[in-house]
C-alpha cells in the first residue's frame, strides 16, 4: 500500500476512534456527574482521562498497527500531543466565537435559505466549537502519527 492510501487509512480509523472516544467521554461524564454524583469539574477530567486511554490503546494498536512494549516516552508524547490539542482548540474555539463570530455567518446563510432557526447563546457556542474540531483533529493525528506512534524513535 502506498504512504498515501496508507495515511488515508489511517486518518479515517483515528476519525473512527474519535468518534468513539468522543461518545465514551460524554457517556462517562454523565456517570460520574449524575448517577456517582461528582462535581462537574472533577466528572470531566476523569471522563477525559478514560477516554484518552482508551484513545491510547485503540490508536496505538488499531490505527497505526504499533507492536512491542509500551514505553513511558510513547504515553508522554500522547499526552504532549493531546494536550497541544486541547489548546489548539480552545483557541479556534475562542476565536471562531469571539472574534470571527462564525455563529453570525451560519445566521446569515441560515436565513438566506429560509430556514428559520438561529444559532445563539449555547448554540452559537456549540456552533464555534464544532468549527474548531477539525483544527484540533488535525494537530492530534499528525502528532500521535509522526512523534508518538512513528515508526522511527527520533521522528519530530
Amino acid at each position: 500500500m502506498t504512504d498515501g492510501k496508507k495515511t488515508v487509512k489511517e486518518a479515517i480509523k483515528f476519525a473512527f476512534i474519535g468518534v468513539i472516544n468522543t461518545v465514551l467521554d460524554w457517556v462517562l461524564f454523565w456517570v460520574f456527574l449524575s448517577a456517582l454524583g461528582f462535581n462537574k469539574n472533577i466528572s470531566q477530567i476523569l471522563a477525559t482521562a478514560l477516554a484518552m486511554c482508551n484513545s491510547y490503546l485503540l490508536n496505538r494498536y488499531f490505527t497505526f498497527k504499533k507492536t512491542g512494549s509500551v514505553k513511558l516516552s510513547e504515553i508522554s508524547k500522547f499526552i504532549l500531543v493531546n494536550l497541544l490539542s486541547l489548546l489548539v482548540n480552545l483557541l479556534c474555539l475562542n476565536l471562531f466565537c469571539d472574534v470571527f463570530k462564525v455563529y453570525l455567518w451560519a445566521n446569515s446563510i441560515f436565513s438566506f435559505v429560509g430556514i428559520d432557526f438561529m444559532l445563539s447563546g449555547d448554540t452559537a457556542i456549540m456552533f464555534s466549537k464544532l468549527c474548531a474540531v477539525p483544527f484540533s483533529l488535525l494537530v492530534n493525528f499528525i502528532g500521535n502519527k509522526l512523534w508518538v506512534f512513528g515508526k522511527k524513535e527520533g521522528n519530530l
